[in-house]
């Protein structure tokens, strides 16, 4: 087997001393070990979130719970022109109520005016009563 440099010079016969050699094995090693470590943390990974996990039954029970509330919102769901209607109608009552609603101020207003009435009253019964006597 010929092996080539970059330069193009011939390898061949090249020899490897054991300090080579024992490098060698020592990146290998680490690379080794650095390839062991990571399968590791991503097995304990995948671990830690299997632990968390929701069984079987919990999923299938949460599942049809959850079937059961989207069938729920489609039996009473409507749609946006009955929505749009039902926001209309709103719209027209309110505008009805405001027109022929009372404020407070005028309430108060008629309130003083029937008071200073039922004063007047009273005085024209009280100079009756006084002038009968």
């Amino acid at each position: 087997m010929i092996l080539t440099s970059f330069l193009g010079e011939s390898m061949e016969g090249m020899q490897f001393d054991a300090g080579t050699w024992w490098l060698a094995v020592l990146l290998l090693s680490g690379v080794t070990a650095l390839l062991f470590w990571l399968l590791k943390r991503s097995y304990d990974r995948v671990e830690r979130k299997a632990d968390g996990a929701v069984p079987k039954a919990e999923f299938d029970k949460q599942l049809d719970d959850c079937k059961a509330q989207i069938q729920e919102i489609q039996k009473t769901y409507t749609t946006r022109s009955a929505h749009e209607k039902d926001i209309d109608e709103c719209r027209k009552k309110i505008t009805e109520i405001s027109r022929n609603y009372l404020t407070r101020e005028d309430f108060f207003r008629e309130q003083a005016k029937t008071d200073r009435k039922l004063d007047q009253i009273l005085d024209i019964l009280m100079k009756r009563g006084i002038a009968n006597e």
